[in-house]
């Protein structure tokens, strides 16, 4: 990929961001927190990537499939009124829908662009297919690892009260009742990725997020998440009891014998 096919992209995705704002005033807030959420998982996959000293072809790569990620949002809001896969339908298929259907990856190669697309199709999968081509498996890891860093750090603020803007977008579809479920605390406990089949109620998505602990891909997202405090947060949010102090031992533990 080029500089100037990249930039394209950008301008396309701004685009494309005023015209949604447009046509949903009434759900600006959560217009604007994808928009935003975009803009620093764009960010962040360069990070990561350059973390791994990647080339500029498969960093601006890897920045498209950034900017890209989450761009069935938009037509999912439109059309559904919520965010809610279960409730409407995957946003990351919607997405893959929408870039086909604009023509903007027409310029690349095919086998470029089907990579864009594939990544995107996957990043929101719980488990990734096994036997993925090298080259795919790189960008898919990549694109979930910046996607969940920013979720956590946007729900680590939404936890400490500063990002009230977007609370509704965040959890207002889940109960904030006390408790949590036994399946979730389970499975984190064996370093296993939680289901979102599970989730009941706002506890137990925190827990949930708690979990994609085991399935960050790359040294330096891990040491991004540790170092912000994402996971003293998440816990710092939850019932004080047992369940929740192994909780703690278990991912502490786990994060520095990966970090060394």
């Amino acid at each position: 990929m080029r500089r100037e096919q990249f930039t394209t992209f950008q301008e396309w995705f701004r685009q494309y961001m005023e015209v949604c704002h447009c046509e949903n005033p009434q759900f600006h807030s959560w217009i604007k927190l994808k928009d935003s959420h975009t803009l620093r998982v764009f960010e962040k996959i360069t990070r990561i990537g350059r973390s791994l000293e990647l080339g500029e072809e498969d960093l601006l790569t890897a920045g498209a499939i950034g900017l890209f990620h989450d761009v069935g949002r938009f037509r999912q809001i439109k059309i559904y009124g919520t965010f809610n896969d279960g409730k409407s339908e995957n946003h990351a298929t919607l997405g893959t829908r929408v870039l086909k259907e604009s023509g903007v990856l027409a310029e690349l190669p095919e086998e470029e662009s089907a990579v864009i697309l594939k990544a995107i199709e996957l990043h929101n999968l719980r488990d990734l297919p096994d036997n993925l081509p090298e080259r795919l498996l790189l960008f898919a890891r990549l694109i979930r690892d910046a996607d969940k860093l920013d979720i956590l750090e946007v729900f680590s603020r939404y936890y400490t009260g500063k990002e009230d803007e977007f609370a509704t977008a965040l959890d207002s579809y889940l109960p904030d009742t006390p408790g949590y479920s036994r399946a979730l605390v389970e499975d984190l406990l064996k370093k296993k990725r939680c289901n979102y089949s599970d989730i009941k109620n706002r506890n137990d998505r925190k827990i949930l997020n708690l979990s994609w602990v085991y399935d960050i891909n790359f040294p330096y997202t891990l040491s991004e998440i540790v170092k912000k405090g994402f996971i003293d947060i998440m816990i710092g949010s939850l019932p004080q009891n047992s369940d929740i102090q192994a909780i703690h031992r278990h991912i502490a533990d786990y994060a520095a014998q990966r970090l060394g």
